[in-house]
């Protein structure tokens, strides 16, 4: 096969295309509604303008407006509804270029409107001048005519006519008015205009009356308003162009005199294939109705004539929109979600479509991509990968790229093997629900379900916090397993709420554990793929992955527990003295900033200081100190992580041992959490200074913090609060007191030590959540 059976690119004038008889544009279903901006309108008249302006000096003088992606629809695939002997001959499905199309056919209708309507209020016995302009508005409103409808030779009144553009499902070509419809914007807006212009006793300036009866109060309804606008803003923009008293700002389209293209034989020659008569001349000086008309007159053969539109089609839309990726620059692509509507609505029956199942779950998909996409065409991007990469791993395994083809054509395959209707229904739950967990606790952890069990939703909702914070997007598809099926079920609805719960939990754990001992990921998202393919137990073949399972099937939570324990097991991380050996040397302050405060809070839970080890901390009584909650994650005790040995060799008074090898400064042992400092230069201080800063933030009594901030400040150090603040928060901060408590000097072999102990809590605080 050759690329040009695949692919054809031409240049047309608007002319041409608009004007190829047989041939008609149609709107697929994923396209966006009518919105382009006013600046854009404004912008495409100005570029005519001035193209004009260039023709009165140069005769090769062409204006080309942008491209147009189109499928050359020959089996009519993309057409529904339809009556396919009703269709015409030529169906051009429009993949890019669809905003620009229905402002050029907005504009030569209003084109058409302002010089008919002029044209037929110059005076019946006007002379030769007024003779000639007419012929001429005559000749220009005929091609102007058939850049907006096709004459299709027959039919039942005035559905003879065919919009030259229409949109999928609010649209039917017929010639029988029984079977026409159109009730899109541009589609109504057309075949309004067409009858009213083809009654020859109107004469007057068409008005128009945007349709919305029985359409929903969705985009398309907004459209027919926005399409109302800007038919008024063309056509206000033309009258101030051609307008012989106004003098047009510096921002504003502005044509040529009457009388600079009276006088200009280039224009002439270019426009009309001959000289104006003298007699035009003279009256496009004196008369400025006629002055007037003529500019409309030459500013529309330009735009029929010398505007280029740079047309791409395609055989195949895939290829279609393959291209339209490689040229695109400045336009907005259609995501994956938005080309595979067409599929979700045509599962269910078209007139039910707004009141079905499906239509509100794409709903929920789509306020999430335009609240989380409306600024930029990257952002939607974005926030299309951040919902069908993980939808592909709940759905069946699949590990899918951000690759706008692949991710197309997984939908359209996978949506394909669903068995019928029904589990095409469940499909499209299954992307809402990803959706909703994405939207909701995934970015409002705090608003995890509730449950019977508060302590076990504050953990939770602390692992999503750290989770999220971390990007860590590979268990969104497990997690909302559990999500949907606690969120979709008519029963056991507490006790699916705590497995939910306990399953975003165990996710925390295991991060914590794995990444703990490893630093790097070292598979950990693999980890998470083998899972979504892991058969729960039991012989019911039920699986991780949702494939033609209803989304309230799901294994049990301990299922997924046991899998995580069995690869911890696997690389010898599932007893504590050999977690705890790997995870004190790693340099987790370098590996990830949320993994080491995950740690730290650990450590810290119940803890208290050592009084046998001054500078450790040691377990306390149960509820003595809660530290894992998402309440604490964003508390501003804990606000930074604080290296005790700087990162770099400091002042002389440290031990040069601590700097030997790199990542020593960097394991557990040499960090804590601190509240902020208002002046970080402690921070490269020698440990008794160190060591004077976590004793005035750590001070029990008014008094006891007066005399340690006096100290700190003559020291240089500003704490940024004062006492009464200070002993408030004091019993929150078990590491900041134990290091206050250390009067020995600080080593690398207390480095260890402590890396060790705090490791040891660590393990403590989150094995038991994995079952460990």
């Amino acid at each position: 096969m050759e690329t040009r059976e695949i692919f054809d690119a031409a240049p047309y004038t608007v002319a041409q295309f608009l004007s190829e008889t047989g041939q008609c544009l149609y709107i697929p279903p994923y396209q966006r509604a009518y919105s382009w901006e006013a600046s854009k309108v404004k912008r495409l008249i100005a570029d005519v303008a001035h193209g004009v302006d260039q023709i009165t000096k140069f005769p090769a003088s062409i204006c080309f407006i942008g491209s147009v992606i189109a499928l050359r629809d020959l089996q009519y695939t993309t057409v529904d509804p339809i009556h396919r002997p009703m269709v015409p001959p030529k169906v051009m499905s429009i993949i890019d270029g669809q905003q620009r199309m229905t402002t050029l056919l907005l504009l030569t209708t209003v084109l058409h409107e302002e010089i008919s309507t002029r044209a037929h209020r110059l005076p019946k016995n006007g002379g030769d001048a007024r003779d000639w302009c007419f012929n001429q508005a005559i000749d220009v409103t005929v091609r102007l005519t058939d850049t907006f409808e096709e004459d299709m030779r027959w039919g039942e009144d005035d559905f003879r006519f065919y919009p030259r553009m229409i949109r999928s499902f609010h649209d039917v070509w017929s010639r029988n008015k029984g079977e026409a419809q159109y009730e899109s914007p541009i589609g109504y807006y057309l075949h309004q205009y067409g009858r009213y212009r083809r009654d020859e006793s109107n004469w007057q300036d068409y008005k128009h009356s945007s349709f919305v009866e029985g359409e929903a109060q969705d985009a398309n309804a907004q459209a027919h308003k926005h399409l109302e606008l800007t038919r008024a803003l063309i056509r206000r923009t033309l009258r101030q162009a051609v307008s012989m008293s106004r003098q047009a700002r510096e921002d504003e389209a502005e044509l040529p005199s009457g009388q600079a293209m009276a006088e200009s034989s280039i224009l002439q020659e270019a426009l009309f294939n001959s000289p104006f008569p003298d007699y035009v001349i003279e009256a496009a000086r004196d008369d400025d109705r006629i002055g007037t008309l003529l500019r409309l007159i030459v500013f529309a053969n330009y735009l029929l004539n010398r505007v280029t539109v740079a047309v791409v089609t395609s055989k195949h839309e895939d290829y279609g929109f393959d291209m339209f990726e490689a040229l695109n620059t400045t336009g907005q692509p259609l995501t994956a979600i938005e080309t595979f509507k067409p599929k979700a609505i045509k599962n269910e029956p078209l007139k039910e479509w707004h009141e079905s199942e499906s239509y509100k779950h794409f709903d929920t998909i789509e306020k999430y991509l335009d609240a989380e996409g409306a600024s930029s065409a990257d952002k939607r991007q974005t926030a299309t990968d951040n919902i069908l990469i993980p939808f592909a791993l709940l759905n069946d395994g699949n590990k899918l790229s951000k690759r706008l083809s692949e991710q197309r054509r997984y939908l359209r395959t996978a949506f394909d093997k669903e068995a019928d209707q029904s589990e095409r229904r469940v499909f499209l739950q299954a992307l809402a629900q990803v959706t909703g967990f994405v939207s909701g606790p995934w970015a409002q952890p705090d608003k995890l379900p509730q449950c019977s069990d508060d302590e076990l939703r504050n953990q939770a909702a602390l692992c999503a916090q750290v989770l999220r914070e971390a990007k860590h997007d590979i268990i969104v598809a497990p997690l909302t397993r559990y999500y949907a099926s606690h969120r979709l079920a008519q029963d056991n609805i507490d006790d699916r709420a705590r497995q939910f719960l306990t399953a975003v939990r165990a996710c925390g754990a295991f991060y914590g554990l794995w990444r703990g001992a490893f630093g790097g990921t070292n598979g950990i998202d693999n980890v998470y793929r083998k899972l979504m393919l892991e058969s729960a137990s039991g012989n019911d073949g039920l699986r991780f992955m949702r494939f033609g399972r209803q989304l309230t099937e799901v294994p049990h939570v301990e299922d997924m527990l046991s899998f995580l324990r069995k690869h911890l097991q696997e690389e010898g991380l599932d007893e504590k003295d050999r977690w705890v050996a790997k995870a004190a040397e790693v340099p987790v302050y370098q590996s990830s900033r949320q993994l080491t405060k995950l740690l730290l809070l650990a450590a810290s839970n119940d803890s208290t200081p050592d009084r046998e080890r001054p500078g450790l901390i040691t377990l306390g009584r149960k509820d003595l100190l809660t530290t894992l909650s998402v309440q604490r994650w964003h508390d501003e005790a804990f606000a930074t992580i604080e290296h005790v040995a700087p990162k770099g060799p400091g002042a002389s008074e440290w031990e040069s041992k601590l700097f030997e090898e790199a990542n020593t400064v960097h394991v557990l042992g040499n960090l804590t959490l601190l509240p902020r400092v208002e002046n970080s230069s402690a921070r490269q201080r020698s440990w008794p200074i160190k060591r004077l800063m976590f004793q005035a933030l750590s001070a029990t009594t008014v008094e006891e913090a007066e005399k340690t901030l006096a100290r700190a400040a003559h020291e240089g150090i500003e704490i940024g609060e004062g006492a009464e603040a200070i002993i408030r928060r004091a019993r929150h901060l078990p590491l900041v007191a134990a290091l206050a408590e250390r009067e020995e000097d600080w080593t690398v072999d207390f480095v260890r030590e402590r890396s060790q102990r705090l490791a040891g809590l660590a393990w403590d605080s989150l094995a038991p959540w994995l079952g460990l």
